[in-house]
């Protein structure tokens, strides 16, 4: 009987203790919550004391939600420290000793490096002229001086001495111009330009030089514009997928510059050169560079044509100037076109030695 009295009288013990620390914890939790927000002050015994105290004097306090805050809430007065701009901080830089990439123009899945210039720029910069340029340029001089020289003999001849005086100062600067340009090696001479001039055969003209050995049919022109239009396409499209590759591998070129170089490593499989290139006949001048051209092409069995004009060459490529030559490096993707212009050239060729075969 004791033993059972002993267990009974434990367990009390332990019922007692569990409902103190439950008390404890619940008066402990009571104070935290009712420092944080409002809702238990009215559960509080202070409360209740002041609210017996006061008899109902004293007015309830009104319980506010977010939302209720949100729908009330007071506009903020402006002041002049709101218009301050605050200057942001700057970042630190990171990796102070890493070398710097250069800057990259991404457009269009394509990018391009853009590196600085090396050394001085300068405000006016220097054009460059290339030596059949500066050529051909004095040789225009030269024709000027001649025409200028054979207006005063008419003019001397029909008036008799009624105007010499007038064109003196012209005169004098058109022969130092000429001094000038006979001091030169490469320069031409008088003789050499009329020896050019006459030297012709009866089917050539200025829009048909004397160097253009294949006629100039309208299906050639055709078969030539459209190459020419895809091969166009073609570069450009590859230029914008990725302008580094299509510099690298070009579908063709322009100028005779460019096919010069190209010739000599073997890269051109066609040369369109315009039948109405200007008349240069001096050392190193239009007529010997197409000849050297031709000369080239025949060595190493390059097919060449005089198909299109120079206005039409550049309407072809869309471009403004006026083009004289141009290089086919590469025709893959119009391989048809470029077999029925080969052949079209044959047949354009055969038809020009038969017609000046029946001229002489």
């Amino acid at each position: 009987m004791s033993s059972v009295t002993r267990k009974s009288a434990k367990l009390k013990c332990l019922r007692l203790t569990l409902l103190f620390a439950i008390v404890v914890v619940c008066q402990k939790l009571s104070l935290k919550m009712s420092k944080s927000s409002g809702k238990l002050n009215i559960i509080n015994r202070n409360t209740y004391e002041d609210f017996k105290s006061a008899d109902g004097q004293r007015e309830l306090k009104t319980l506010r939600s977010a939302k209720y805050k949100k729908k009330h809430k007071k506009e903020e007065q402006c002041s002049l420290f709101d218009f301050v701009i605050v200057p942001r901080k700057q970042q630190k830089s990171v990796n102070k000793n890493k070398k710097k990439r250069p800057n990259l123009i991404i457009a269009r899945n394509s990018f391009t490096f853009q590196s600085k210039r090396k050394g001085k720029t300068r405000l006016h910069p220097k054009i460059r002229i290339t030596r059949l340029k500066r050529i051909i340029r004095n040789f225009r001089k030269l024709k000027q001086t001649i025409n200028q020289d054979n207006v005063v003999d008419h003019l001397e001849e029909k008036f008799g001495g009624m105007f010499i005086e007038q064109p003196t100062k012209e005169l004098d600067n058109s022969l130092s111009i000429q001094l000038d340009l006979l001091s030169h090696a490469t320069e031409p001479t008088e003789t050499s330009l009329n020896n050019a001039m006459s030297a012709t055969h009866q089917i050539h003209s200025r829009r048909f030089r004397s160097y253009c050995d294949n006629c100039t049919t309208k299906r050639l022109k055709e078969l030539t514009t459209q190459l020419l239009n895809d091969l166009d396409r073609f570069q450009k499209r590859a230029y914008a997928n990725n302008e580094i590759k299509a510099r690298a591998h070009p579908r063709l070129v322009v100028g005779f510059r460019e096919a010069q170089s190209r010739l000599r490593i073997n890269k051109v499989k066609l040369l369109i050169l315009a039948p109405d290139c200007e008349i240069c006949p001096a050392a190193g001048g239009l007529d010997d560079t197409i000849t050297e051209l031709k000369s080239l092409c025949q060595q190493q069995r390059v097919p060449y044509c005089f198909s299109l004009m120079r206005r039409e060459l550049a309407y072809a490529l869309h471009k403004r100037a006026q083009i004289s030559c141009v290089a086919i490096l590469d025709y893959d993707g119009v391989n048809e076109t470029f077999k029925q212009v080969v052949h079209e050239v044959n047949e354009a060729r055969q038809q020009y030695k038969e017609l000046t075969a029946t001229a002489k």
